[in-house]
């Protein structure tokens, strides 16, 4: 009787050790990549038509992603709320193994550190501006071309950057065919789910709800499981950031969105340098 105790004491041990071995996983979210979502009329801020019917698909589409990691053996699975200075979500509505990140002051390291996450996910996720996308813009609907070392980024590239210098992969995204096909340019293995696709100047043809989250879940298994198959997006210094406005657009100028001393202003551009891509992000946000 005694061994059999000992015996089921180890089992029970490396049990917890093997739970506490999954990987991690990091989740930012965006709402203009959700399936049905159209129109920033009606759909994308508070007090909107339909922005609550919008709250409701995206946490829908964020739980699917949720429960296929932990499937798949996710240990952890944090979520940030990315959209609209973090105010799309709801603690009780997230699935209960998920944390929940908010807050508008959004740190130049997106809350990641060293290895902190063994990969992210981007649920509801749209691609960058001047792409043939739904709802295509990068940070603002202003903004025309954001580079890193010449490379064309969006919001996708800024994250993957991000991340890539501190090791993480980005492993998955949901969102419009458009923005998968952004993802793959960045991660060629990546799972994606495109949720919906333009069929005509900005209407579009979505997944219904049900099958989005099948596909999103499904997805989401799949890339925990494949985890190890991932290498970070890594970006050799010195680095450059070059962002450009429209012409004549209202509202941000590339004045506005710059706060580093180092910054060189033309009327619609904005540059910033630094050793590595953090240093640069530090120096955009005003760190």
């Amino acid at each position: 009787m005694h061994r059999l105790v000992q015996r089921l004491v180890i089992f029970w041990l490396a049990l917890g050790i093997c739970a506490a071995q999954g990987p991690k996983i990091f989740i930012v979210t965006d709402m203009e990549g959700v399936g049905g979502v159209n129109n920033a009329d009606e759909q994308l801020l508070p007090g909107q038509r339909r922005y609550e019917e919008t709250r409701r698909l995206l946490t829908g589409e964020v739980n699917a992603a949720v429960a296929g990691a932990l499937e798949a053996g996710a240990n952890e699975v944090v979520i940030w709320d990315g959209h609209d200075s973090s105010r799309s979500l709801a603690i009780d509505e997230i699935h209960p193994r998920a944390r929940l990140i908010q807050g508008s002051d959004t740190p130049a390291n997106y809350y990641l550190s060293e290895k902190l996450y063994d990969g992210i996910m981007f649920v509801g996720q749209h691609a960058m501006a001047r792409a043939k996308g739904v709802l295509a813009h990068s940070q603002s609907f202003n903004v025309q071309n954001i580079f890193i070392n010449g490379k064309p980024v969006g919001e996708i590239g800024q994250t993957a950057a991000i991340a890539g210098y501190f090791d993480i992969p980005i492993i998955m995204l949901t969102g419009d065919q458009a923005a998968c096909e952004e993802m793959l340019a960045l991660q060629p293995k990546a799972e994606t789910v495109a949720v919906k696709r333009l069929v005509g100047k900005t209407s579009t043809l979505s997944l219904s709800h049900t099958e989005a989250r099948a596909q999103i879940q499904a997805a989401a298994r799949r890339a925990v499981a494949r985890i190890r198959e991932f290498a970070p997006w890594k970006i050799p210094g010195p680095v450059e950031m070059k962002i450009e406005t429209f012409p004549g657009q209202p509202g941000v100028t590339a004045a506005a969105l710059s706060q580093g001393d180092d910054k060189q202003v033309s009327p619609r551009t904005v540059v910033y340098r630094g050793r590595t891509v953090l240093e640069v992000f530090q120096r955009w946000l005003g760190e």
